[in-house]
C-alpha cells in the first residue's frame, strides 16, 4: 500500500495572519502539502472592503480549486473553527477531518457570548481604540500563568484591521448557529483547549451532545491559542490524530 501525501489547510483568527500555525507547518512540511492563507488581504490591510461568512467559504474554496484537492484536512485557531464548520456542513466530502484549537461555540449562553454582545452593542459610546482596549480586556482568554500579554497582541493586530472590517467579523461570532451547523456532522474532530482557556470553555458544555465522536484534548499550562504555549503537547495530540485519518492506495 502506497501512502498518499495529504494535505493540510491552517487558518487563523479573527486577527493575525497566516504564521498562526508556523512551528507545526515547518515540522509537518515534509509529510503533508501544507497551505496557509491571510483571510485579509495584506496590500489592502486597514481599508473598509466587504467581510462575510460567505466570503471567507468561497476563499476556502478557491484554494481548494487553485491546489487541484479533492479533500483536505483542515486545522484552526479560534475564530477560524467557523469558517471550517460552515464549509464542512456544505461541502462535506471535501474535509478529511476538522482540528480546532481554542475553538468555542456560538450562539449558546455563555459569559462570552454575552460579553460579546454587551461590547458589540455598546461601540458607539466611545472612541476605537478606547473601545478595542476594553474588548481586548473582557475578553482577553487567557490567565496570569501564561507569560504573554494577550490584550496588547490582540490589540496590535486589530489595528491593521478597518474598524468596520472587525466589526463584520464580530457580527459572524454573535450570529454563527454552531449547533446547528455541527449537528449530526460525521467528521473525524479534534477539539484541542488550554487549560486556562476558561472563558471558551465554558461555551462547550454541550459538546458532546452535538458531536459524540470528538477527540477533546486539553493542554496543561496552555492558554487560549494552546498550540503556541504548548507545542510538543498539541503535537503529541495532533499528529496521532492525523494519522488515523491518513488514505492510503
Amino acid at each position: 500500500m502506497i501512502k498518499v501525501k495529504e494535505t493540510i489547510i491552517f487558518l487563523h483568527g479573527v486577527v493575525g495572519n497566516k504564521n498562526a500555525f508556523k512551528t507545526e507547518m515547518d515540522k509537518l512540511k515534509d509529510q503533508y502539502n501544507l497551505i496557509a492563507y491571510n483571510f485579509y488581504d495584506p496590500n489592502t490591510l486597514g481599508q473598509d472592503h466587504p467581510f462575510s461568512l460567505e466570503l471567507l467559504l468561497e476563499q476556502l474554496y478557491t484554494h481548494y480549486k487553485n491546489n487541484g484537492l479533492a479533500a483536505a484536512h483542515i486545522c484552526t485557531l479560534s475564530f477560524g473553527c467557523i469558517p471550517a464548520m460552515a464549509f464542512a456542513k456544505k461541502y462535506p466530502d471535501m474535509v478529511t477531518s476538522l482540528t480546532f484549537v481554542g475553538g468555542y461555540f456560538c450562539n449558546v449562553p455563555s459569559k462570552l457570548h454575552m460579553k460579546r454582545a454587551q461590547l458589540y452593542k455598546e461601540k458607539q459610546e466611545f472612541d476605537y481604540m478606547t473601545w478595542l482596549k476594553r474588548y481586548a480586556k473582557s475578553l482577553n482568554p487567557n490567565k496570569k500563568q501564561i507569560p504573554e500579554d494577550s490584550e496588547a497582541i490582540f490589540v496590535k493586530h486589530a489595528l491593521m484591521l478597518h474598524p468596520n472590517v472587525l466589526e463584520k467579523a464580530i457580527q459572524i461570532q454573535l450570529e454563527f448557529d454552531t449547533r446547528k451547523v455541527l449537528k449530526g456532522m460525521n467528521l473525524p474532530i479534534l477539539w484541542v483547549m488550554g487549560e486556562y482557556d476558561k472563558l471558551y470553555k465554558e461555551t462547550l458544555l454541550e459538546l458532546k451532545h452535538y458531536v459524540p465522536q470528538i477527540e477533546y484534548k486539553e493542554l496543561e499550562k496552555a492558554g487560549h491559542a494552546a498550540h503556541i504555549h504548548q507545542p510538543e503537547q498539541f503535537m503529541s495530540v495532533f499528529k496521532p490524530f492525523l494519522k488515523k485519518k491518513e488514505i492510503k492506495v
